[in-house]
């Protein structure tokens, strides 16, 4: 398996892994993200989005076939390592416990800053009624 930099040519195959799961694509373009791959097809992904003093994690999926391998865990901690010392959000109604195990606090919409808001992730309707968490 090889983790690296999602490149301009990942997105379609992104986009296909992220639609079979039921996850949304849109505003994929305005983010920075990873990908790990075997045998050439991607089998899992990540994402994130630059906000003011905060950074919106996306796009976490991993292909059926691949899951139970820790590929997830280890996309995460390299979204969360390339967030630094700011907080880190995410809307989810699929791995809640999970990102609570791993420090998150599950928080009200009030207290999501407004340049928070206006990234992809938050903006659209798609994910709107999924709770929001957060790290730092």
């Amino acid at each position: 398996m090889n983790i690296r930099e999602r490149q301009a040519e990942d997105f379609e195959a992104v986009r296909v892994l992220l639609e079979e799961a039921g996850l949304p694509s849109k505003g994929l373009e305005r983010t920075r993200g990873w990908i790990a791959e075997e045998n050439g097809q991607i089998i899992s992904h990540i994402a994130l989005e630059e906000a003011e003093r905060a950074v919106v994690l996306r796009s976490l999926v991993t292909a059926p076939a691949a899951q139970g391998r820790g590929i997830a865990r280890h996309l995460m901690d390299l979204a969360e390592a390339h967030a630094r010392n700011r907080a880190v959000l995410l809307r989810t109604k699929t791995v809640g416990p999970w990102v609570l195990r791993r420090g998150y606090a599950l928080i009200a919409s009030d207290q999501v800053s407004q340049s928070v808001r206006s990234t992809s992730e938050f903006e659209g309707a798609m994910c709107s009624g999924y709770p929001i968490y957060m790290k730092g």
